[in-house]
């Protein structure tokens, strides 16, 4: 049957030794540019701003005609940009989960930070989400990293974010806002924990399914010491009785030797990328760490 070219808009390639695999959306890209009036826009080099602040300021929610019209326009903005985050581009992934809860009544500085968005995937379109490299020693062995940032929604609420990879590519990945009020950072982060704990047992049973079978402990890393104390630690004290029982999941999972959660260095934590803006050095270097590279940079070095 040859080797795949496009699906649903994402081009496929292979490298002639086999030991390359790339995807990416440029050509998508390039089209809802021009839909939005936004090829001929300068690009920039982070998705977020990490200085502004989108939650609601205190100005009246309004109405009108014209602002259910410029609703249903940012929506549409919204959900085109969220297939490129579903396909290849992981980098984005947090700054449209965030933009996504004003929908209902867009500002202006949630139109202005769509348009960055825009303005940022124009700069990187040609990015390919890279599996493998030349003279490389791959394994099948999954990568899993989590993180949450506290209290970070006008509501206080905090988003966890996690990502998977494979062979220097990531191939799951989410960020999202955390249903109930997190007391505190080791509980934000062990909630998020708790989440990836349930994606982390689907992917060792699919692997193993493909003959392809992951270590028992799998590892989870996570940045937050006193989240990795509770998983470790099945005897509930005063300071965790407030967390809901079901969280404890993951603590059942870790006393079982299935899953183990590890510490990272913050500044190493991939999944960082998925609950906040950062600043520019630190963006690119986990936009490359999840496999999203130039076309010469993979042909050249490899992932």
């Amino acid at each position: 049957m040859g080797q795949p070219g496009m699906l649903l808009g994402m081009k496929i390639s292979q490298s002639d030794d086999n030991s390359i695999i790339t995807i990416s959306q440029s050509h998508y890209i390039d089209s809802i540019l021009k839909l939005f009036g936004l090829e001929d826009a300068n690009t920039v080099s982070t998705p977020l701003d990490p200085n502004v602040n989108l939650n609601y300021d205190d100005s009246p929610s309004t109405n009108s005609s014209s602002n259910s019209r410029g609703s249903s326009y940012y929506a549409m903005a919204i959900g085109l940009l969220s297939y490129t985050l579903l396909g290849t581009h992981s980098n984005i992934t947090n700054a449209i989960y965030q933009l996504a809860q004003f929908t209902q009544n867009p500002k202006p500085k949630h139109w202005t930070t769509v348009k960055r968005i825009f303005r940022y995937l124009k700069g990187m379109k040609d990015l390919q989400l890279t599996f493998g490299g030349p003279n490389q020693d791959w394994t099948t062995e999954i990568n899993c990293y989590c993180n949450a940032d506290w209290a970070s929604n006008a509501d206080q609420k905090s988003f966890s974010g996690y990502v998977f990879t494979l062979a220097g590519g990531a191939i799951a990945w989410s960020s999202k806002k955390q249903t109930s009020v997190a007391l505190s950072t080791a509980k934000a982060e062990y909630v998020a924990a708790t989440h990836v704990a349930k994606q982390t047992l689907w992917f060792r049973a699919l692997f193993s399914e493909l003959g392809f079978p992951q270590p028992t402990p799998f590892t989870i890393f996570t940045d937050n010491q006193a989240a990795i104390a509770i998983a470790h630690h099945p005897k509930f004290h005063s300071r965790t009785k407030h967390i809901n029982i079901t969280l404890h999941f993951l603590c059942d999972l870790v006393q079982d030797g299935i899953l183990n959660t590890v510490y990272i260095n913050t500044h190493k934590n991939l999944a960082d990328i998925f609950t906040k803006g950062l600043p520019q050095p630190t963006h690119q270097d986990f936009v490359q760490r999840l496999g999203l590279l130039d076309p010469g940079y993979e042909i050249m070095e490899g992932c």
